[in-house]
C-alpha cells in the first residue's frame, strides 16, 4: 500500500482511528479478497469500500438501491475532496454521457448506479470500457429473498460481475441472518472462506470470501415495546414520546406501515406545534427529496415515514425512533431502530404494538406476490409469513430484547445485564423508558416492585445441582457436541449426532432424564449468557469450571427449572408446555426450515385424508413441534397445547419423521 490507511482516514474523514473491523476489511479488499461485511447501522460500512477505491488504480462501481442514497453518498464524497459521480434515471442522456466520460478519463474514483442498469446491453457495454478496480454492493441483503428488502434486480449482479471481468468484489449490509448471508454468497457465486464444502467439487471451485460480522449489539440503544389497547392511544403515546425526546435534545423518526397512517400522524403532530415532515411513496420525487433535505438540516425535527425512508440516512442526532405500526420483519425493525443514536449517544427505539397490526402485513403479503407464478408465490408468501410471526414473537417477548435480537441474527447472546450494565437496555430488563416521566405500562398481574423476568437471579439448591450436572456434561463433551446433542445426552436420548460418542457411556447420559430437551437447552443458553461456556459447540470457560466444582455461583436469566426434576406425569406435561412457551423468542433460519418441513408434511397428510390442512394441525401446534425431537415420548407430546389422548398417536406418527434425532 503506497499510502497508509491511517493517513487517508485522517486526510479525508478526519478520524485518527478506525472503528472495529474497518481496517481489516479495507486491507482484505485491497489485497483482492472477496468480502461480505455485516456491520450495524452507524458502524462505518461506506468507508470500507470508499477507502479501497482511493488506494487502487481505476474506478470503483458501487451498486446502490436508491437514488436519494446515491445522491447523499456522492455529495458527501465530493465534499471530502473524493471525486465521485452517479448514474440514475433522473439524469438526461447528456449528463449520463458526461459522467461516463469523466469515469473513463480517470476523473472519478467512485461511480454509483442502481442494479437495474445491468439489464441493458448498452449500459453494460459502456461499463465494460471503464477501468474497474472494485465492484461494491451496498445494502446487499436486497439480494436475498429472506432479506427484508428483496430486490430481484440485485440478482443480476453475479452475471454483471463476470461480464466486467471479475474485478475485486465486496458486499455490505447492516442486517443479515446466517440464512441471508448464505443467500448473498450463493447469489454472487462465492463461498465463505474456511466453510466446509461437503465434498462438492462445484462448491470447492467457488472463490472464497471473507465473511465479517462486527456484531449486532447496539449498546447505546434502549429498546421498548408498549402494548396498545386502542388505536387512538398510539397518537397519544407518539405525542408524549416525541415531546420527551425533543426535550432531551435531538430529532425523531416515526415509522408507519401505510401512507394513510403517515398523513394522520404528521397532521396531528403539526397541529400540536411540532416541526414535522412526511416521506412516503405517494409523494413526488421532488417532495420526498425536499422532506429528506429538511430532515437532514433541521435540529429537533420529526420525520414521519414509511419504510421507504431511511436507507443511507446519516443524521447523527436522532434520539428516538417510534414504530407506530409493527414492522413486517425483525430485520426491518433492527435496521430502522438502528437509525437512532448513530452518534453513539443514548437513544431509544419504541414499538407501539397491537395484534391488529398484523392485518396490514397480511394484506401486503396477499398482494405483494401477484407478479409471481403460483408455485413461487406459495414459497414467497410462506417465507413472508414466517418473518412476520418472528416479529410478533419479538413484540411479545418477555426476556431481554437485545439478547433475542442477537440470537435471531446468529450472534452469541449478550443482554442488558452482561458486559454493558450502563449501556444496552430494554423495557424487560429495566422498566423505565428512560425518557422524562414515561414508564412502560405494567403487564397484567405485575406489581411495581416485581423484577423483570429476564433479570438474572440467584439459583435454588436444586437448580445449582442441575447446573453442576449440565456443566459436567459440557466438560465431558470437550466441544464435540452441540447444545441440542448435549440436551439429548442429559435426557438419555439417542440420535445420529451423539451415536458413538464416548459421553454415551459416561455418568452424564440420562442423568437429567426428568427434564425436557427444550428446558435443558434453555439452561445451557443461560449458562452461556453468564459466561460459563463459549464456542459454537459448548466448551467450558474458567468461570464454568469454577461453577461446575461449586467453587463459585452465577445468577442466571431464566425462570425456575429445579422442580422439573420431578418424574411425575404432571411434571412431564408441564415441561412440554414450558417448551412450547419458549417459542416466544423469534426463531432463526434453522427452526424456520424445520417449520416448513412440518408444514409440507401436514399438506401431504391433508391431501391423503381429504381434509383442509388446519384440520390436521394448526400453525401454532406446528410451531410448538419445532422444539421436539423424534425421541420425545408420548407424554411430552401430550403436553403440547392442542394435543390430547384422541389425536396424540396420529400426530406422532404423522410428524415424528420430520423431527431431528
Amino acid at each position: 500500500m503506497e499510502v497508509a490507511p491511517e493517513k487517508l482516514l485522517k486526510r479525508y474523514w478526519g478520524f485518527t482511528a478506525f472503528r472495529p473491523g474497518q481496517r481489516a476489511i479495507v486491507e482484505a479488499i485491497v489485497h483482492g479478497e472477496p468480502v461480505l461485511a455485516v456491520m450495524p447501522t452507524g458502524a462505518g460500512k461506506s468507508l470500507c469500500y470508499q477507502m479501497p477505491a482511493l488506494m487502487l488504480d481505476g474506478i470503483a462501481l458501487v451498486v446502490s438501491p436508491l437514488i436519494a442514497l446515491m445522491k447523499d453518498q456522492v455529495d458527501s464524497l465530493n465534499g471530502r475532496g473524493i471525486p465521485a459521480g452517479c448514474l440514475n434515471s433522473t439524469m438526461d442522456l447528456a449528463a449520463q454521457r458526461e459522467t461516463l466520460e469523466a469515469a473513463r478519463a480517470g476523473r472519478l474514483k467512485l461511480l454509483y448506479l442502481a442494479p437495474e442498469r445491468f439489464r441493458y446491453p448498452g449500459a453494460m457495454a459502456a461499463l465494460q470500457r471503464l477501468p474497474i478496480s472494485l465492484l461494491a454492493i451496498d445494502e446487499a441483503h436486497c439480494i436475498s429473498q429472506w432479506g427484508h428488502d428483496f430486490r430481484p434486480d440485485y440478482q443480476l449482479i453475479r452475471e454483471a460481475w463476470v461480464q466486467l471481468g471479475e474485478p475485486r468484489i465486496a458486499a455490505f449490509t447492516a442486517t443479515a441472518t446466517p440464512q441471508v448471508r448464505r443467500d448473498i454468497l450463493k447469489s454472487l457465486g462465492l463461498r465463505a472462506s474456511g466453510a466446509p464444502t461437503e465434498g462438492r467439487a462445484e462448491d470447492a471451485a467457488l472463490p472464497p470470501a471473507r465473511v465479517t460480522v462486527t456484531g449486532f449489539l447496539r449498546d447505546n440503544l434502549h429498546l421498548s415495546v408498549i402494548p396498545i389497547a386502542k388505536m387512538k392511544d398510539k397518537l397519544t403515546w407518539t405525542r408524549d414520546l416525541i415531546r420527551a425526546s425533543i426535550a432531551a435534545g435531538g430529532a425523531a423518526i416515526v415509522y408507519c406501515a401505510t401512507r394513510k397512517h403517515c398523513d394522520e400522524v404528521v397532521g396531528r403532530l403539526a397541529s400540536l406545534g411540532f416541526r414535522a415532515c412526511v416521506y412516503h411513496g405517494g409523494l413526488s420525487d421532488a417532495e420526498r427529496l425536499k422532506a429528506q433535505d429538511r430532515f437532514q438540516a433541521e435540529p429537533g425535527i420529526v420525520m414521519v415515514a414509511t419504510n421507504a425512508f431511511g436507507m443511507g440516512v446519516d443524521k447523527a442526532d436522532v434520539r428516538l425512533v417510534v414504530h407506530y405500526d409493527l414492522p413486517g420483519t425483525v430485520d426491518a425493525y433492527y435496521q430502522e431502530a438502528g437509525r437512532a443514536g448513530r452518534d453513539g449517544a443514548r437513544a431509544h427505539a419504541v414499538l407501539l404494538f397491537t395484534q391488529a397490526d398484523m392485518r396490514i402485513h397480511e394484506f401486503f403479503i396477499r398482494v405483494g406476490g401477484e407478479s409471481l407464478s403460483p408455485d413461487r408465490y406459495v414459497t414467497w408468501a410462506e417465507n413472508e409469513k414466517l418473518k412476520l410471526k418472528a416479529m410478533v414473537r419479538f413484540a411479545w417477548h418477555e426476556g431481554c430484547r437485545h439478547r433475542a435480537l442477537l440470537r435471531y441474527f446468529g450472534e452469541p447472546p449478550r443482554g442488558c445485564e452482561d458486559d454493558v450494565p450502563e449501556g444496552a437496555s430494554c423495557d424487560n430488563c429495566r422498566d423505565s423508558l428512560a425518557l422524562p416521566g414515561l414508564l412502560r405500562p405494567k403487564r397484567a398481574g405485575e406489581s411495581p416492585d416485581d423484577p423483570p423476568s429476564a433479570r438474572p437471579r440467584e439459583l435454588s439448591a436444586s437448580e445449582r445441582v442441575v447446573v453442576q450436572k449440565v456443566l459436567s456434561a459440557v466438560a465431558r463433551a470437550s466441544g464435540r457436541l452441540s447444545e441440542r446433542a448435549l440436551a439429548k445426552v442429559l435426557r438419555g436420548s439417542t440420535g445420529s449426532d451423539v451415536a458413538g460418542d464416548p459421553i454415551m457411556t459416561s455418568k452424564s447420559f440420562g442423568i437429567l432424564s426428568g427434564m425436557s430437551e427444550g428446558s435443558l437447552i434453555a439452561v445451557l443458553r443461560a449458562l452461556a449468557d453468564a459466561g460459563c461456556w463459549k464456542g459454537r459447540n459448548p466448551s467450558l470457560t474458567p468461570l464454568g469450571v469454577e461453577v461446575m466444582w461449586q467453587r463459585a455461583t452465577v445468577p442466571l436469566a431464566i425462570g425456575p427449572f429445579g422442580e422439573t426434576l420431578a418424574q411425575s406425569r404432571a411434571g412431564t406435561v408441564q415441561r412440554a408446555r414450558s417448551k412450547a412457551a419458549e417459542a416466544s423468542e423469534p426463531i432463526g433460519p434453522e427452526a424456520e426450515e424445520q417449520l416448513r418441513a412440518l408444514k409440507a408434511r401436514r399438506q401431504e397428510a391433508a391431501k391423503t385424508r381429504g381434509v383442509p390442512a388446519f384440520v390436521v394441525a394448526s400453525n401454532r401446534l406446528l410451531l410448538q413441534m419445532t422444539s421436539l425431537s423424534a425421541n420425545d415420548d408420548r407424554d411430552v407430546w401430550l403436553g403440547l397445547k392442542g394435543i390430547g389422548e384422541g389425536n396424540v398417536d396420529t400426530l406422532r406418527e404423522t410428524f415424528k419423521p420430520c423431527l431431528p434425532g
